[in-house]
């Protein structure tokens, strides 16, 4: 019988859960399973997962993405295997752990706060009422049935933990989402974030980051997540590390969530040295109302972010996203759109809309009434309405939200979308992206699931009474081709040179070096199959490229072939 089976429930396949890893790794001597799925598993699916392994405790992670399926699972767990301990815990449960189990009577213990030494504690000195009181954070039923709650700790020394990966690990899962911290806390408090609840900060020492980044390295990880809420708080340590990647190159990239405007000139300088792919950037804005920003407690400069952020975005090496939140005090729907306009206006890689969950112990759940806020009882308790915006505002920012998402996040319509911007027919981006969000409503198109290629005809629906020089359906058909694909569909019109031209073109070896040089190796017909040739207006090469001759009059001829495209002189 296994000591400890840990159940981490994923939001996503490619996700992976950091809290199970990290407690497992400080339980070298104790027979630990590991169980992970996603929230998009079947229920007794994975039920027969927990149930192949016979254990004396299930530690459940309990976050507001798998908080419903894991009280499901725990119950079913419990009746089945009565004489094993069910444990709970995570941010989810670590700010009303006594109503849980008083309400939940499959729940037999619950890790409040940081769990990976009061676990360590939990293994090692049994299960007896005296033994329970001593491991602070831990809420547990006496043996009279009263429920007792064990006051918590200050944060743990995180160099005093283990690391959470093994080699084995990193490769099992180097193509899948790998979650990493570098600290704990935080040193804002602002009122939404569950790191304002917890008091100080701990950091792991920068010996220690750079090594064990370059174990993710090392094992070629796709992508390394850190769960950092304020990566650059200590600006010195930041730029070390910054440095330190930089140096180190590699095939994996590392996400990290910023604060615009602690970012220096210095900083700017180092990471103009990163090559392509390696940093991306999270940067919270989440308003720019200053009233709403004073009244959740985020100090930021707004000017010195927009400064940082355009300098970043200039070195086309960085990729940016920036997040904005609705439902915030103080912010209307004409407020929140007057702040995507602004930020839309910076030019992000991605545009991260949220909504503003209420969650468990935030000091913005105890301003409910103060602000009016109506919000669901259920994770991840997200705002329904306030006495600034309605649900039917809210709701229709949802919609938008998805098409920003789509369309803009996706990267797949980038051209068209820049020159849409440009258009006089939408006056801000907002209001381009309601119009086709109406578009889509009467239309339909929400109700169903669409491909992307039938995302790219209903663009080309929607604007088609703005395309009086035909200047949009090239753009579209341009971003199509930039996929890789061969083919366009019908609704596109083709307009390639003839066959026969094609291949005489692709039997030339200098125009294989000069325009397909990946393709050196391979024969003219190998080729043909792997390329598109496209012929646009001359109108529109000169908006491409910007110095195209517009009285020449001539179609230009662009070759596409993987996301790449050229022009043929």
């Amino acid at each position: 019988m296994k000591d400890l089976v840990l159940v981490g429930i994923n939001s996503k396949y490619i996700h992976t859960n950091l809290a199970v890893r990290s407690l497992k790794a400080q339980l070298p001597e104790f027979d630990v399973q590991i169980v992970e799925l996603s929230i998009n598993d079947s229920l007794h699916r994975i039920v027969q997962h927990l149930l192949s392994s016979e254990t004396k405790i299930y530690g459940f992670s309990c976050y507001i993405w798998n908080m419903e399926l894991t009280l499901k699972l725990a119950e079913i767990i419990k009746k089945a295997r009565p004489f094993s301990k069910i444990l709970f815990g995570g941010p989810e449960v670590s700010y009303d752990s006594p109503a849980l189990l008083k309400k939940h009577s499959f729940i037999d213990l619950i890790i409040q706060g940081e769990g990976e030494l009061k676990l360590k504690k939990l293994l090692e000195t049994g299960e007896n009422e005296s033994s329970l009181g001593q491991i602070p954070g831990l809420c547990f039923r006496s043996q009279i049935g009263g429920i007792m709650t064990i006051p918590d700790e200050k944060l743990i020394s995180l160099d005093l933990l283990a690391f959470s990966y093994n080699r084995d690990a990193l490769e099992m899962y180097g193509n899948r989402i790998i979650y990493y911290e570098t600290m704990r806390g935080c040193p804002f408090s602002c009122s939404y974030c569950l790191s304002s609840t917890t008091h100080g900060m701990q950091m792991l020492s920068l010996e220690r980051v750079l090594r064990e980044m370059d174990c993710f390295i090392k094992a070629e990880v796709k992508q390394v997540k850190l769960v950092d809420r304020t990566f650059n708080c200590d600006i010195k340590r930041a730029k070390a590390i910054f440095r330190h990647l930089i140096s180190r190159g590699g095939k994996t990239n590392f996400h990290f969530e910023m604060t615009g405007d602690l970012i220096d000139d210095e900083m700017i300088e180092i990471l103009k040295e990163a090559p392509p792919g390696l940093i991306q950037f999270e940067i919270g804005v989440q308003s720019t109302e200053t009233k709403t920003l004073a009244a959740i407690g985020r100090k930021i400069s707004l000017t010195k972010t927009e400064a940082n952020v355009r300098r970043l975005l200039a070195g086309k090496n960085i990729h940016i996203h920036l997040d904005l939140i609705a439902g915030l005090p103080f912010e209307s729907y004409d407020i929140f759109k007057a702040s995507f306009n602004r930020i839309i206006a910076l030019a992000p890689d991605m545009l991260q809309l949220g909504f503003l969950k209420c969650l468990k112990g935030t000091r913005i759940r105890g301003e409910e009434a103060v602000h009016e806020y109506a919000y669901a009882q259920f994770p991840p308790y997200e705002i329904i309405s306030s006495k600034y915006i309605s649900s039917d505002e809210l709701y229709r920012l949802r919609d938008i939200e998805m098409l920003v998402d789509r369309y803009y996040n996706s990267g797949y319509f980038k051209m068209t979308i820049n020159y849409v911007m440009e258009l006089d027919s939408f006056k801000t981006p907002f209001e381009f992206f309601e119009k086709f969000s109406d578009f889509w409503t009467v239309q339909g198109y929400f109700d169903v699931g669409k491909s992307r290629d039938q995302l790219f005809e209903i663009l080309l629906m929607f604007l088609k009474p703005y395309d009086q020089t035909n200047r949009l359906t090239e753009w579209i058909k341009f971003d199509f081709l930039s996929l890789g694909v061969t083919r366009l569909p019908e609704y596109l019109k083709d307009h390639t040179p003839d066959k026969e031209w094609i291949f005489e073109f692709l039997k030339e070896p200098t125009n294989i070096s000069r325009y397909l040089p990946e393709y050196n190796h391979l024969a003219a017909k190998k080729v043909f199959t792997k390329v598109k040739f496209q012929y646009f207006s001359s109108e529109f090469m000169h908006c491409l490229t910007g110095k195209y001759p517009l009285e020449n009059k001539t179609e230009g001829l662009i070759v596409f072939a993987e996301k790449k495209y050229r022009i043929l002189k």
